[in-house]
């Protein structure tokens, strides 16, 4: 049954009686290296440790300006084959003057009566343009979030996915994203983290 706990107090029983009298208590990291790791790194020194990084998980690494956005984003199309290309539902489009061309675009549908539409427009298509949340330096990873203007799907079903990075949204590692988001968060929305094609 979605959004209930299921057994709950058995499962708590077991656990007590495993570890005895002890208290359960929150992880306490032995040292500030993952706070102090990177931190001093200017965006420069990201920038290149995140190209660096690109290479490594087989992602291919386009820098741009604003102005010629458009440009790039289309050409990549054509380069990945042109074909059904599908784009979030994000204001972000138009803040960057960002306009897809393509045989056929076609944008996420909020509402849960398009679920499986939004799911068979992302399996058929062959490009997904979005914008990444961040771009995490040290692994070459995407944060996007899924929320009602973009699920899951058109993040991982399309066969080529462009991720537009500005650069302010480049960060060291994860904890950095991850702190943010947990500052940030609205209702409705996940974090998904990913490193490299998946297939």
């Amino acid at each position: 049954m979605a959004g209930s706990i299921q057994n709950r107090e058995s499962f708590l029983s077991v656990l007590t009686e495993k570890l005895g009298d002890a208290p359960f208590e929150p992880y306490v990291a032995p040292t500030d290296l993952p706070v102090r790791h990177l931190a001093e790194c200017t965006i420069d020194e990201l920038l290149v440790m995140a190209k660096e990084q690109a290479g490594q998980v087989s992602a291919n690494w386009v820098e741009t300006k604003a102005s010629d956005l458009s440009e790039v984003v289309n050409r990549l199309i054509q380069k990945s084959g042109g074909g059904q290309v599908m784009i979030p539902d994000d204001p972000q489009f138009e803040q960057f003057g960002l306009s897809v061309s393509a045989d056929k675009v076609v944008q996420w549908q909020k509402g849960e009566q398009y679920r499986e539409e939004n799911i068979m427009n992302a399996q058929h298509a062959n490009v997904a343009v979005a914008f990444a949340q961040f771009f995490l330096a040290e692994s070459a990873t995407i944060a996007v979030e899924s929320s009602a203007g973009q699920g899951r799907s058109i993040h991982f079903l399309p066969t080529h996915y462009i991720s537009i990075i500005p650069q302010s949204r480049i960060v060291p590692d994860m904890q950095r994203a991850a702190k943010w988001y947990d500052a940030h968060k609205k209702e409705d929305t996940t974090l998904h983290f990913i490193s490299g094609p998946s297939n």
